[in-house]
């Protein structure tokens, strides 16, 4: 056997034998070297030399016949690169040696396209290399495996391959040991599948692609698996670019980065959109119409291939989910559209890779899988009934039953209050979870307005009210607002009409947009007139108190005089209505435009008697936090700062995240009465940094504020 070996090896060093391609050959020559002394020149004396040190030494004999076995077919190697192929770079840098990955994704997502590169990348690592698409070996759902491994064998270059079976089967699995090869076994679908084909060859890269990464498929798979998603937007612009027009694209920037969005980032369907922008080379606004056109329908071809991937689906009900609102939902929410449980739905699809999840937990639908699918009507109505539920309750949990008497009743609500719900989440407080869902309002909003479900609109803004006071989101919250002020005009409800003005008027001024602010408190003033509502006109006269404080710190003069003229009558108003909640608020309120005006002392006199709702964190810690104002007023640096840090604790412990700015402008005042310049530098530079970001014109007013302080050392 030795001597066969040696005798082989000096044949495949010879110079002329065509299989060693002269890649072999170096490859043996430097085993044969290894570290010695150059070996005999002269065949003979080579030969004898090399059977010497294979019976001395027997893991050179056994890395001899490994190389000899590879060169057989060294001359097998004609893998080409994919003529277009873009990203996946981080995944092509993980894949750079012998192993077994499976690579999952939709149709069109490129996972044959993306094991060829990676066949392409490692092609001078290897000396042989095969690809079969099971799906051209299948009758039905069974797989012609002999005829497999025999497709496999040939284009390995195996020779002698048999037509029995348990010969092929044993051939399949000893042949291919030592070789250095690899494999794509495209289309592979379930455990049995990749079993019988897919073997821990030490020296081989086996690369399996699958549309379905299914439960059995994960539980065989030991290796690294891949689901691809889209490519990102660089790579996505190069597959454009290459079939249309670089001009093109760079001439709409918005338009081809939501085109991208549309295609799901799905190299075919890219390619599709590439196709048809380049018919409209010259065209003015082509990449928008593209979009527009997309939005509806992507073209036979793609909606082909998503119909396919979607009629494999072990489960139904994907039509009552393709049209939620937003761009992600919770599996909560995938629940909700069902009307039923959806884990068994969530799986399939994210094993189809037409599913992914992403920050949190939430998950993405393709797109495309959106657009073809036809929509059941009944899964956007139940989502907005959880919705509306979900969100009355964050709405409701302000006011916990026995701190106020405004329960369900109360919070100005002009619009009829949603069912109570238990809630549900575990893990998030109601007004979190609205939170983590404000960016779907819009869209679902949108969408119920024009379906006609002008209710649930209307409810929906109200509840918004409780995102606003703890966490902001202003402006997403001005926008929500005119759906439902577009929603009570059509039912008729001029209440809520009136409160929704009044809580746009609210919103523009801390955006600092006073003008817009008047127009809408205006507005209010003028339906609140023609109701009668002396609850609602209270509030509205807190609104325009605020108002008119901001605009005297603008420097608007006389305007401090009507923020306290408005509060109080807005008090007198509460004291007639026997409202304790909103007269405690008020007093408050008002205390905070007498430190405005200077008169810290009489603030502290009126707050001697103010106290927040028991369990009312947030609205104790506001009332600590106007104490706190008026002791700096009155230069009592000691006990400004105990009423910050106990402002501090209660914010913290209330969850509330807006109050931010008019805590840190506090923490600098305090530092600057101990006389720390440098910590009184630091926060003000931060809250002038944050107003300048969001335009507000108190951003000229911190910054003089820095200006004054001494230089820093």
């Amino acid at each position: 056997m030795l001597e066969v070996l040696a005798a082989e090896a000096v044949r495949v060093m010879t110079p002329g034998v065509t299989a060693a391609t002269g890649y072999g050959a170096r490859r043996i020559w430097q085993l044969v070297r290894g570290r010695s002394s150059r070996p005999p020149s002269d065949r003979t004396a080579l030969q004898a030399w090399i059977l010497r040190r294979a019976r001395e030494d027997e893991t050179f004999a056994a890395q001899l016949a490994q190389e000899l076995v590879a060169v057989d077919t060294v001359d097998a190697i004609a893998v080409l690169a994919p003529a277009m192929f873009a990203d996946r770079t981080e995944i092509r840098e993980r894949i750079q040696g012998p192993g077994l990955w499976v690579i999952a994704g939709a149709r069109g997502s490129g996972k044959t396209a993306l094991a060829r590169q990676i066949a392409y990348d490692l092609r001078d690592r290897v000396n042989a290399y095969a690809e079969v698409d099971l799906g051209d070996f299948r009758d039905g759902e069974s797989l012609r495996l002999i005829e497999v491994q025999q497709a496999v064998l040939r284009q390995l270059g195996v020779p002698h391959v048999d037509d029995t079976a348990p010969v092929v089967d044993d051939q399949y699995r000893r042949a291919l040991r030592h070789r250095k090869f690899t494999l794509i076994l495209d289309n592979v679908i379930g455990e049995r599948e990749a079993a019988g084909l897919a073997y821990p060859w030490e020296h081989a890269t086996v690369l399996v692609t699958t549309r379905v990464l299914s439960q059995d498929l994960r539980v065989w798979n030991t290796g690294d698996t891949i689901v691809l998603a889209g490519v990102d937007e660089d790579g996505a612009r190069e597959i454009l670019a290459a079939r249309c027009d670089e001009a093109m694209l760079a001439a709409e920037p918005g338009a081809t980065r939501e085109l991208i969005r549309l295609c799901d980032g799905l190299p075919t369907v890219l390619a599709q959109a590439g196709a048809r922008l380049a018919r409209r080379r010259g065209r003015p606004d082509a990449v928008a119409e593209m979009v527009e056109q997309f939005a509806g329908a992507t073209g036979p071809l793609v909606d082909d291939l998503i119909r396919r991937s979607v009629a494999e689906l072990p489960v139904d009900g994907l039509e009552s989910i393709v049209d939620h609102p937003g761009t992600d939902l919770t599996d909560a929410g995938v629940s909700a559209l069902l009307g039923q449980p959806g884990e068994e739905l969530v799986d399939a699809l994210i094993d189809a890779a037409l599913m992914f999840r992403g920050p949190g937990g939430r998950l993405s639908l393709l797109w495309s899988v959106r657009r073809a699918v036809r929509a059941d009507d009944a899964g956007f109505l139940r989502f907005l009934g959880w919705f509306r539920d979900m969100a009355g309750a964050a709405d409701l949990a302000m006011d916990p039953a026995g701190v106020t008497d405004r329960v369900r009743h109360g919070r100005l609500r002009r619009y009829p209050a949603p069912p109570e719900l238990g809630w549900p989440e575990r893990r998030l407080r109601p007004v979190d979870w609205l939170q983590n869902e404000a960016h779907v309002v819009l869209d679902l909003l949108r969408e119920a307005h024009h379906r006609g479900h002008h209710v649930e609109v209307v409810q929906i803004c109200g509840a918004l009210e409780a995102l606003l006071t703890v966490h902001g989101h202003h402006l997403v919250c001005l926008a929500a607002n005119e759906w439902g002020i577009a929603g009570a005009e059509v039912l008729g409800w001029r209440p809520a009409v009136a409160r929704l003005h009044a809580m746009q008027g609210r919103i523009q001024m801390l955006l600092g947009h006073l003008d817009r602010a008047d127009v809408s408190l205006s507005t209010a003033e003028t339906l609140v007139a023609a109701l009668g509502d002396r609850q609602l006109e209270s509030s509205v006269l807190e609104f325009r108190a605020r108002w008119a404080q901001e605009s005297a710190r603008g420097g608007a003069a006389g305007r401090l005089t009507l923020a306290e003229t408005s509060l109080r009558t807005a008090i007198a108003i509460d004291q007639e209505l026997s409202d304790g909640r909103a007269r405690g608020l008020h007093l408050r309120m008002l205390a905070n435009v007498l430190v405005d005006a200077g008169r810290g002392g009489e603030a502290l006199a009126l707050l001697a008697d103010v106290t927040a709702p028991a369990g009312d964190g947030r609205n104790l810690a506001r009332l600590h936090l106007v104490r706190a104002r008026a002791h700096l007023a009155l230069r009592d640096a000691a006990a400004a700062a105990e009423d910050l840090r106990r402002a501090r604790e209660l914010t913290t412990d209330s969850g509330a995240t807006q109050y931010e700015l008019e805590l840190a402008d506090l923490r600098a005042q305090v530092a600057l009465a101990y006389g720390d310049v440098e910590q009184a530098r630091r926060w003000w530079g931060w809250v002038a940094y944050r107003h300048f970001l969001a335009g507000h014109p108190r951003q000229r007013e911190f910054a003089a504020r820095l200006n004054q302080l001494p230089p820093g050392p």
